[in-house]
C-alpha cells in the first residue's frame, strides 16, 4: 500500500470521527489518587496537579458534544494554513454538526447523529478533494492512565485571551522522546477547546488549531445541516471493519502506549490494522501481503510521520506501514520491534 494512498484512506476515516463521537467515559477520574507519585515536587510552581488537568480534559471532551457553538478556527501545519467553520447543536434530542472549508473549494462535512454526508460544489470537486479533518478527532481516545505514564500535566496559573474569551492552559509535557508535547487552551467558563498547540522535541511549534471567533449561543436550525441545493453529496457509509485475530505483537512499547483493540481490524486487500495510543497520540499499524521487497523508508507530512518496510515470515512477504502524529524516532523504533506472535513465525 502506497503511503500517500494510505494517508488518503486515513483522512477519509477521519471525516466520520467528528466531535460528537467522542465519549467522556475515556477519562476515568476515580482512580487518580494512586498516581500522585507522578507529580513533580515543584508542581505548584508550574501549575496545579495532574488530577486537576485531567478533570479539565474530561470537561473539554464533554463540551464537544454537549455545547451549542458556531465558530471559525485556523489549522496551521508546517507552511500550510487553512481556515474552517464548525457548527454544532442538539435539537429535539438529535445531534447536528457541520464542518466547512473556508479556503478554496467550499467542501463541507455534515453529521446528523450517526449519519455522515460529505458535500461538494459539484462532482468534479468531489473527485479532487480529500474529506475534511475534524478539529477534535485526536481526543477520541484520551485516557487518564495512559496520559499519566507518558506526560507530566500542569494547569497554568495565568488566564489568557483566545478568540475574545478568557482561557486557561493545560500543558502535557512528554516524559521521553517518543511523543510530542501539547498545550491546550480551554475556555475558562465552559472548558471548550479554543486553541491546541503540538510542540516538537525542541519546543518549537509543530501544529496549531486555534479559534478566531466562537459563539456559544448561535441561532441554529435544522436546515443549516442539510446539503444546499445544487451541491454534490456523498453519504459516508460507516461499515465497521471485521474483527480478526491479532497475529502480531511489539517486543517493546514506549511508556503509556498500548493497543487500543485486543483484536485486529480486517481492511480491504488482505490488510490488517492495529491501533496504538498513549491517551493523546495514536499510531495506526497496517500489515498486508506483498510481492516486492521494500527497505525501510520514512515520510513526513506536517505533523504526521509514516514509515514502510517489508519483512518475511516463513515464505510469505509482508508490507508493514505505520502512520502517526509522533516523532520519527517513535515510528522507526516501533517498526524495528514489530514481530509475529508465537505460533505465527
Amino acid at each position: 500500500m502506497v503511503v500517500l494512498q494510505l494517508r488518503s484512506f486515513i483522512l477519509f476515516l477521519a471525516c466520520i470521527l467528528i466531535s460528537g463521537v467522542v465519549s467522556a467515559s475515556s477519562l476515568p477520574l476515580n482512580d487518580l489518587s494512586s498516581n500522585n507519585h507522578n507529580e513533580p515536587k515543584d508542581s505548584h510552581a508550574l501549575g496545579l496537579s495532574s488530577s486537576s488537568a485531567l478533570e479539565l480534559l474530561s470537561n473539554m471532551i464533554q463540551s464537544f458534544s454537549g455545547l451549542k457553538y458556531d465558530g471559525v478556527f485556523i489549522h496551521l501545519e508546517a507552511m500550510n494554513m487553512n481556515s474552517m467553520r464548525v457548527r454544532h447543536g442538539v435539537m429535539d434530542g438529535v445531534e447536528y454538526e457541520s464542518l466547512v472549508d473556508l479556503d478554496g473549494d467550499k467542501v463541507e462535512v455534515l453529521r446528523v447523529d450517526d449519519t455522515i454526508i460529505c458535500v461538494y460544489p459539484n462532482a468534479l470537486v468531489a473527485n479532487m478533494n480529500q474529506p475534511l479533518m475534524p478539529p477534535f478527532k485526536r481526543f477520541k481516545d484520551v485516557e487518564s492512565g495512559r496520559l499519566i505514564k507518558g506526560y507530566e500535566m500542569h494547569v497554568g496559573q495565568d488566564v489568557s485571551r483566545i478568540a475574545g474569551r478568557d482561557a486557561v492552559v493545560v500543558k502535557l509535557i512528554p516524559k521521553d522522546e517518543y511523543r510530542y508535547g501539547h498545550e491546550l487552551w480551554l475556555d475558562e467558563e465552559n472548558h471548550f477547546l479554543l486553541k491546541h498547540d503540538m510542540m516538537k522535541e525542541d519546543g518549537k511549534l509543530l501544529e496549531r488549531i486555534q479559534f478566531t471567533s466562537v459563539n456559544f449561543s448561535p441561532d441554529l436550525k435544522r436546515e443549516d445541516f442539510a446539503p444546499k441545493q445544487g451541491s454534490y453529496s456523498e453519504p459516508v457509509v460507516k461499515a465497521a471493519p471485521r474483527r480478526v485475530k491479532n497475529l502480531w505483537r511489539f517486543d517493546w512499547l514506549p511508556a503509556g502506549f498500548s493497543l487500543v483493540w485486543p483484536e485486529a481490524r480486517a481492511l480491504n486487500h488482505g490488510t490488517s490494522m492495529l491501533l496504538l495510543s498513549d491517551g493523546m497520540a495514536t499510531v495506526s499499524v497496517f500489515v498486508e501481503p506483498a510481492t516486492k521487497e521494500k527497505e525501510m523508508s520514512i515520510f513526513r507530512t506536517g505533523a504526521t510521520i509514516a514509515g514502510e518496510r517489508s519483512f518475511t515470515i516463513k515464505d510469505q512477504l509482508y508490507l508493514l506501514t505505520m502512520v502517526g502524529e509522533v516523532p520519527q524516532a517513535t515510528i522507526e523504533k516501533l517498526m524495528s520491534v514489530f514481530m509475529p506472535r508465537q505460533g505465527h513465525d
